[in-house]
């Protein structure tokens, strides 16, 4: 998936958005440093499929100058990447545009809803964001860290990437990495981060929802320690942040539709209004 949006940022230096004793890991920051091609690892996702799936074609949806726009840059991008690459398979899904409520925005998405009727399905349990917030009573700082890249962080095993060949009006691609649409990519991702913070979490001072990380403490030398910690481990296994959705060292904190604050845990008011 691919979001695009007319809007234009003022960006800002790396420097003036994460805290001064994490400098020293501003690499873990860089957007360009994250466009990475991953090594094999034992967390590849597996697509395995139902017995007798062999074959599954689809059409191609026809696009607007815009959309064609889109579709050329996604492809360039991530060709250059080694995200996707050109591909023969018997199996092939669409590619399309999902216009978005706020003007001027696009999802690109692979429709993989037929392959995934023919997916056989992983049991792995995301957690209920009710018992990730429950563990935060107590805390008095706070540090949320947003992973750069989200899905892509994950390859598809290898033997594999053919059953998830997409089809455009330039040709078939093979995913190297995950996208979004896979049916199994949540249990996939949510397993990985729960493994190589398994440690952490049993020790209770992290929570973990898909690609956001929730530290919390009850002191500020504690944060800033766990902190570091974090990002230590996310070194160790290539992974990057988003500077601009992270937050360092706060008292009050929105994590997953929720305020969260010292002896205070409710619904972000700007989401129930969109309710």
């Amino acid at each position: 998936m691919l979001e695009h949006n007319q809007k234009i940022e003022e960006k800002k230096p790396i420097e003036e958005l994460i805290s001064d004793f994490l400098l020293e890991y501003k690499q873990q920051f860089k957007k360009h440093t994250a466009e990475r091609f991953l090594e094999s690892r034992p967390y590849d996702h597996a697509i395995d499929l139902k017995l007798g799936m062999e074959t599954l074609n689809c059409k191609i949806y026809p696009l607007s100058p815009i959309e064609q726009q889109l579709q050329n840059e996604f492809l360039t991008n991530n060709l250059r990447k080694g995200y996707i690459r050109p591909s023969k398979s018997p199996i092939a899904s669409p590619f399309f545009f999902v216009l978005k409520k706020e003007k001027g925005a696009f999802r690109l998405c692979q429709d993989y809803r037929e392959l995934n009727k023919e997916t056989i399905k992983n049991a792995y349990l995301l957690p209920l964001v009710s018992d990730l917030i429950d563990k935060l009573k107590g805390a008095q700082y706070f540090t949320k860290l947003d992973l750069q890249n989200g899905y892509n962080n994950i390859r598809i095993k290898n033997g594999d990437q053919w059953k998830a060949v997409f089809k455009t009006n330039k040709g078939l691609f093979k995913p190297m990495v995950m996208f979004f649409g896979l049916s199994n990519s949540p249990a996939t991702f949510q397993s990985f981060m729960n493994d190589i913070f398994a440690d952490y979490i049993k020790e209770g001072w992290i929570v973990i929802y898909m690609d956001d990380i929730l530290i919390f403490s009850p002191d500020l030398e504690t944060h800033k320690k766990w902190t570091i910690q974090v990002l230590e481990r996310l070194r160790l296994h290539d992974l990057f942040l988003k500077p601009k959705k992270c937050q360092f060292n706060v008292k009050e904190i929105d994590f997953l539709s929720m305020i969260i604050r010292p002896s205070y845990i409710g619904m972000d008011p700007v989401k129930l209004a969109g309710i």
